[in-house]
């Protein structure tokens, strides 16, 4: 469908248009279609007609989206059907539109308004990836968004090619197969909710990110075990061979080298002991690391 010519809606400040496209739009089950621009930003979907805005639903409302085939033009089309709670009510909506690459904008639509990415789902994308992969996927979970080249410093390589390889053939058709749809999209322009900074020409990670509380200290316990300390620590997200270890006065410390989780953690211990002596096993996520007690007039 060629576009329309007619003046579209303003948009907010810091509002960014990211799907446009001319097709038809039925109210109600009862209504029939109505011709109009169809406009989707990252706050709200618009449909627009004859210099007015027929209906406007803000991302936050919808709660589910689903695709239905409807005769229209004289022809069997896919539509997209939004169900959405209208301000100040509790019963649901159900509106339908229909637009070229309805499934793109289906798509698109569960990413901004219905998908939430938690930690467990970091993981379970994490788990099925390559270290390089896994390395821009965690960053972009911690930072939100990056520049490619910042995404080729953190896995390791001056190709941006490879970047681009990795999330178009390893990391996105992992998260389509997972949670159904990609988990890594690029934007010209795009407002960083957080910060109200206007961002240019980067990745960003899909949905609504639900971070973990800030954790606690990583020191989950410390055992007195006669002639030696048991000491125990989470270090979820590194496996072993990332970890550092190592014993200054009574000082431990304990470092991920994991490119996509760096960290130092330092604690003090009762009394000095012997390190060369330390004895290290990881079981799941807890680190337990023995550590024989210096004896009177051994110096550590």
């Amino acid at each position: 469908m060629p576009p329309l010519t007619k003046p579209a809606p303003r948009l907010k400040p810091h509002e960014t248009l990211i799907l446009r496209d001319q097709g038809g739009f039925r109210s109600h089950p009862g209504a029939g279609w109505k011709v109009v621009e169809c406009l989707f930003t990252d706050r709200r979907l618009i449909f627009w007609q004859l210099r007015k805005i027929l209906l406007e639903i803000p991302l936050g409302s919808i709660t589910d989206l689903r695709l239905g085939t409807f005769y229209y033009v004289l022809r069997k089309r896919h539509a997209l059907g939004v169900c959405f709670h209208p301000g100040g009510t509790l019963r649901p909506r159900m509106i339908w539109f229909i637009v070229n690459g309805a499934s793109s904008w289906k798509a698109r639509l569960f990413q901004m308004a219905l998908l939430k990415v938690d930690e467990a789902l970091i993981e379970t994308l994490a788990e099925r990836l390559d270290d390089s992969c896994r390395a821009i996927l965690m960053h972009l979970w911690e930072q939100g968004h990056a520049r490619i080249a910042d995404l080729a410093e953190v896995c390791g390589t001056d190709n941006h090619m490879d970047v681009l390889m990795h999330i178009r053939d390893a990391i996105n058709p992992v998260a389509v197969k997972t949670m159904g749809c990609p988990i890594l999209s690029f934007e010209r322009k795009r407002v960083d909710p957080a910060s109200g900074e206007t961002v240019l020409f980067s990745w960003w990670l899909a949905g609504s990110p639900e971070k973990r509380a800030p954790s606690p200290e990583r020191l989950l316990d410390l055992f007195d075990e006669g002639g030696h300390y048991q000491v125990i620590i989470d270090v979820k997200g590194v496996g072993r061979s990332d970890l550092h270890v190592g014993v200054e006065g009574r000082e431990l410390t304990v470092a991920s080298r994991h490119p996509a989780s760096p960290w130092v953690e330092r604690f003090e211990l009762p009394e000095k002991v012997v390190f060369d002596a330390h004895r290290v096993n990881l079981k799941n996520t807890l680190l337990e690391i023995c550590l024989r007690k210096a004896e009177d007039g051994y110096e550590a």
